[in-house]
């Protein structure tokens, strides 16, 4: 169970170099394919606090094909994580906790964000097995390792503003945010898959996955953990899968087959229509989408990201000789 003081810092008294906990914030505005995130990691053991702000409007493979991005790796730690101002402009204030949020980030280029996040659920604790029946004490079976050894999904609603060099634009969406705290090595941090379908505060779905790119067809992604929510209630999924139609490595389609603890499947299709190469750890080389999800005749808009392991992935043919 998710409690209002675990929006705190969770620092072990003997941290370690590795130690990080981690906030994701994220907004669409689906008329302009725009997808805008605040991504921070927090690195108590060394003293560095990780600002990672970015925003792009159209399906790409190239870095400079973002419309912003302003990522800073070594912030210095603040005091509290419920309640900062960065140097880089970024500030955070929780209410309501655990649910409700103020994001504030006053950047470069006349970039400015204005988030209310408002939780409209209780944070889906994924070690907890009255809320997820795929719950496990074994970090191998969190869906990324340590790194998921304590972590919470929910779905909220963002209000607000959004100006980014100089065009404003009102912001009212659905999505996910989510928070982690635990050991996060760099070194064969894995595979992920992290995908949202939201199509309103009635209906949206949430899935984990473990993810192996070296896997074909339904075998690339092995369902960890996620939840429907559907009319305020909280589903967890008992079991699903995914797979990803791909040029290259990037994906271009999405077919997602969820069923939750009543029984009910969820099934669902989408594509991406804003899409980028995302540099969130240093060995990874991760692709984050916002996904246009179809299901039951509803249009939505999610997230989908996957995180490729490059130490894991490289120089494969070259130890085989070839």
């Amino acid at each position: 169970m998710i409690r209002p003081e675990d929006v705190r810092f969770h620092t072990p008294k003997d941290v370690q170099y590795d130690w990080a906990e981690t906030n994701f914030f994220s907004i669409c505005i689906p008329e302009q394919n725009i997808q805008a995130w605040v991504y921070t990691i927090a690195r108590p053991g060394v003293g560095a606090f990780v600002a990672d702000v970015g925003a792009v409007n159209r399906v790409s493979n190239q870095l400079i094909d973002a419309i912003y991005m302003d990522i800073q790796q070594h912030l210095p730690m603040p005091a509290k994580l419920e309640d900062y101002t960065l140097p880089n402009g970024l500030s955070v204030k929780t209410h309501n906790e655990p649910r409700d949020y103020h994001v504030q980030y006053q950047g470069i280029d006349d970039t400015e964000f204005d988030w209310h996040v408002k939780g409209i659920m209780e944070p889906f604790d994924i070690h907890d097995p009255t809320m997820d029946p795929l719950a496990s004490a074994d970090t191998n079976q969190s869906g990324w390792g340590t790194a998921y050894a304590n972590h919470f999904d929910m779905v909220v609603r963002v209000t607000g503003t959004t100006k980014i060099r100089g065009r404003k634009f009102e912001t009212d969406c659905v999505t996910v945010m989510d928070h982690s705290w635990g050991p996060r090595n760099e070194r064969l941090l894995g595979g992920l898959g992290w995908f949202s379908a939201c199509f309103g505060e009635d209906y949206n779905v949430m899935a984990i996955f473990s993810f192996d790119p070296l896997a074909k067809d339904w075998a690339q992604f092995q369902l960890a953990h996620g939840f429907a929510l559907i009319n305020g209630k909280v589903r967890g999924l008992k079991s699903g899968r995914c797979r990803a139609l791909r040029n290259g490595q990037y994906a271009i389609g999405y077919e997602l087959r969820v069923i939750d603890v009543d029984d009910r499947e969820h099934v669902m299709t989408g594509s991406p229509v804003a899409q980028y190469p995302w540099s969130c750890y240093s060995n990874s080389h991760a692709k984050v989408s916002l996904v246009r999800w179809f299901a039951n005749g509803r249009e939505g808009y999610g997230q989908g990201q996957e995180n490729w392991a490059m130490d894991r992935l490289t120089g494969l043919d070259f130890k085989a000789g070839h």
